[in-house]
């Protein structure tokens, strides 16, 4: 096997997470990708990777919202990273794309866009997506799409440490790298500025400088972190190599929406009031299952506090505001007598909170339920929702699926007076 080259390693180790096939001390991790080093290395022929850099504080179906993107050519020895602005391909798309209702009802942008083409909660269905608006918006349909987030980002960065952006006289620190990149990329922006692109670039570039002089044990570190990211589904991956494609499905690493258990819960967030708010968001899920004959009731309660101190952005100094969520409970196709109750204080009483009745429809072998639910600044909001399924108890199964990108949602799981409890940084099955 040809030897690959050590940058090649750490500029993959910053940016892609995936190929962590090249450190030696790692090698339970190597094994499964060997057989594909010369696809994804580009020895045979160039292979093109293209990164949506997603910011979890606007959580989106499958991460954060991607304002702008990496992209790699991998033609080894020779590698080739640039960053660009989602809204330079963004704003090339003639014609018009239906967007989905919610999208539609949040921004009133006409058309569908590729800056919020990240929908449904199955990557291989949203990546088909953004491929397509790539492709029209004049940008190359990579041979392989990644989400990485910010949160992935500052984990790295935590063992890398602070380092110098020269092109800004500026100090990075885990602490100061997002309120940097904010005020940097969004303060006093207008159509067709490259601001955005420039400090991505500067910081990107300077970030690599940095992990190239990093000592064994920290690089071990931070390929670890991207390993673990990937395998608990806060970086998902999609590849038109079908060979490649078929072992991140096998691996879970595609962000397929799959389940085989009798009874299924996945809750979607989608932050549609364009803020950061995501970042003040904390939730809590509780589970009362009961089992009798041939009946299952389920009842779950989901609890969100924001903690913004603003009900609106106000850059630089605070970026969260009313956390103003389209959500979407993915529950077995059989569930019956479904009932939604929502509590929300008197103050989220406007246009953006009112109860519109709650979509339903079969989906991904699923249902799917779904509806605004707006938490205003420093309140907290409560959803109930309940089923119950005609399965025997004897044969009865959960999983919870985690959403893509949602670093962890706190659940507690009461079945028949027995509690389990599980952050969970990914998905999470319960067998009677």
């Amino acid at each position: 096997m040809r030897r690959t080259s050590p940058s090649f390693f750490l500029i993959l180790s910053l940016i892609l997470s995936l190929f962590i096939i090249i450190s030696l001390p790692l090698t339970r991790f190597i094994k499964p990708y060997l057989p594909f080093t010369n696809y994804l290395l580009g020895i045979n022929k160039p292979v093109s990777y293209l990164i949506l850099l997603g910011n979890d504080a606007e959580m989106r179906a499958n991460g954060g919202f991607a304002g702008s993107y990496a992209k790699l050519i991998a033609n080894y020895p020779k590698f080739e990273l640039s960053f660009q602005d989602i809204y330079v391909p963004n704003g090339q798309l003639k014609g018009y794309v239906t967007p989905p209702a919610p999208i539609q009802e949040a921004f009133k942008h006409g058309s569908w866009e590729l800056a919020n083409a990240d929908w449904e909660p199955d990557f291989p269905t949203t990546a088909t997506t953004l491929r397509w608006f790539m492709e029209k918006g004049g940008e190359i349909n990579p041979d392989n799409l990644l989400i990485l987030n910010l949160t992935t980002i500052k984990k790295v960065l935590d063992v890398v440490g602070t380092f110098t952006v020269p092109e800004y006289d500026a100090q990075i620190t885990p602490d100061n790298l997002y309120l940097f990149l904010q005020g940097k990329t969004e303060m006093n922006f207008f159509p067709g500025s490259t601001q955005k692109k420039d400090t991505l670039t500067a910081v990107g570039l300077s970030f690599k400088k940095e992990i190239l002089n990093l000592p064994l044990n920290k690089k071990v570190k931070v390929s670890k972190i991207m390993y673990q990211d990937l395998v608990n589904q806060n970086i998902v991956i999609n590849s038109t190599d079908e060979n490649f494609q078929n072992f991140l499905e096998k691996k879970n690493f595609a962000g397929q929406l799959v389940s085989s258990s009798p009874d299924t819960y996945l809750l979607i967030e989608t932050n549609l009031g364009a803020n950061k708010a995501n970042a003040y968001i904390q939730r809590k899920t509780s589970h009362i299952i009961s089992l009798q004959n041939n009946l299952v009731t389920h009842k779950i309660t989901v609890k969100f506090h924001n903690a913004s101190v603003e009900a609106s952005p106000n850059p630089p100094f605070h970026y969260g505001g009313d956390y103003i969520a389209y959500l979407r409970f993915y529950l077995p196709a059989n569930a019956e007598n479904i009932n939604i109750d929502r509590e929300i204080p008197e103050i989220a009483n406007k246009e953006t909170a009112v109860f519109k009745p709650a979509s339903i429809i079969q989906k991904y072998g699923l249902t799917e339920i779904g509806f605004w639910l707006t938490t205003p600044a420093q309140n907290q909001t409560q959803v109930t929702l309940s089923y119950t399924l005609p399965i025997s108890g004897d044969n009865y199964s959960l999983t919870i699926l985690k959403q893509h990108g949602l670093v962890s949602s706190p659940q507690t799981i009461n079945i028949d007076n027995q509690t389990l409890s599980t952050n969970l940084e990914n998905d999470f099955k319960v067998e009677n």
